[in-house]
């Protein structure tokens, strides 16, 4: 069974590591290179699948030194759970 859980983070820019959080999103998330800098300028809150939420990580921790995972504010929220946010959940990436 496909897990309906979903991970809802903030794309902070605390870091003011710009470029390295737009890249991860954006191969993370499937969005275009200007969605996943408007995300990063605007600090989204993201709403994705825990398997997209794991690339992000993962591809973000190979540009970024001292990854601040703290900053992302990420939470795991359950699958009934619904918002109006920048869900990328129906993106192939």
């Amino acid at each position: 069974m496909i897990s309906r859980d979903r991970v809802r983070f903030q794309l902070s820019d605390i870091d003011k590591n710009h470029a390295a959080n737009a890249r991860a999103a954006q191969k993370a998330f499937g969005l275009t290179c200007s969605q996943a800098y408007h995300a990063v300028r605007t600090e989204q809150t993201i709403i994705c699948r825990p398997s997209q939420f794991a690339r992000f990580l993962i591809w973000r921790s190979q540009e970024v030194d001292g990854n601040r995972f703290k900053q992302l504010n990420a939470e795991l929220l359950p699958p009934e759970h619904l918002d109006c946010m920048l869900d990328v959940t129906r993106n192939a990436a």
